[in-house]
């Protein structure tokens, strides 16, 4: 049996996480870890491999681009991060150019690749991606608001009092300023929210649903505040999503790919709830929304659309 290659391009610490994360969810995978400073990787590996001295994976290995040969999943963690007063959106030229020079060098040495983008701006940067691969929508994945989603379930769990795992809540569209929670099909031990909240006696008006909202959305400031960078979270996410693509599982995760509308917006990466599997991502039913909810994915669907625009060539 063929042995899974997962190839990481860029070793910082979201790179250098993510390839610790995929190791540990797919033990049989080679991961490479491909930057432009290759002391940078092969510091990654060394640190990688003395980790897996303890749970037995020793398939690291830094590499060029011509070990991303025969790649099964390509995930792009290189780029320039946000500074200070900045959004995600503000790195979409400096990130797409890396990102598509990234990709024209990997597309010819391994044509059956999935593409998974974390950098940011991720949705832009797949939009991107895609426009220059033209080639299965579901082979370009953004992970979108994967990690938004994650963020919302921990708050929600706290606040609730039950485990993240029993609640099935989405945020939905760009991963940035203009997300939305689909507090209309959110669920809580297998009831509506609201059911589970008048037999709870709790109470998440609207005001306690928008500071939630606010949470998700400064939650990576936060963070940076603290500690100087996210990337467990990212990391644990890619992490997620490379094991439903390898184990074909049929999850449902909250990624991006360029859909061929959403809501009336064309040709436009946002997330929705996907099922992941070894195809890819692909969309099997789309959610249903309440008018709020559709004029706000609406809106994020157009920040997206019009920032792709500013970048690609030509447009």
């Amino acid at each position: 049996m063929r042995q899974v290659k997962i190839v990481i391009v860029g070793a910082g610490l979201v790179g250098g996480s993510a390839a610790l994360f995929v190791a540990q969810a797919i033990p049989s995978a080679k991961v490479v870890i491909i930057d432009v400073a290759r002391v940078r990787a092969e510091g990654q590996v060394l640190d990688l491999a003395h980790a897996a001295a303890f749970w037995g994976h020793s398939r690291f290995k830094a590499g060029d681009f011509e070990d991303a040969r025969d790649a099964d999943i390509v995930v792009i963690t290189a780029g320039a991060g946000v500074k200070p007063g900045e959004t995600r959106l503000h790195l979409a030229k400096t990130n797409t150019d890396i990102a598509v020079g990234i990709v024209g060098r990997i597309a010819p040495l391994a044509p059956e690749a999935i593409y998974l983008i974390a950098t940011n701006p991720c949705d832009v940067l797949t939009g991107s991606v895609y426009d220059h691969l033209r080639g299965a929508r579901e082979r370009v994945i953004s992970t979108g608001t994967s990690l938004d989603t994650g963020r919302l379930r921990s708050l929600l769990s706290e606040r609730l009092g039950v485990v993240a795992s029993a609640i099935h809540a989405y945020v939905l569209g760009e991963h940035g300023e203009s997300a939305l929670i689909q507090w209309s099909g959110a669920t809580v031990c297998g009831m509506p929210l609201e059911t589970f909240l008048t037999r709870n006696g709790k109470e998440l008006g609207p005001a306690s649903r928008d500071l939630i909202l606010r949470s998700v959305h400064e939650a990576a400031k936060l963070i940076k505040e603290g500690k100087g960078a996210t990337h467990y979270g990212i990391a644990s996410a890619i992490g997620r999503i490379c094991e439903a693509i390898v184990h074909d599982t049929d999850l449902i995760l909250t990624v991006g790919i360029v859909h061929g509308e959403v809501e009336g917006v064309p040709d436009v990466c946002v997330s929705l709830p996907m099922v992941v599997n070894g195809a890819g991502a692909r969309l099997i039913a789309y959610p249903e929304l309440d008018p709020g909810e559709r004029e706000a994915l609406r809106s994020s669907a157009r920040t997206v659309k019009e920032t792709t625009q500013s970048v690609l060539p030509g447009r």
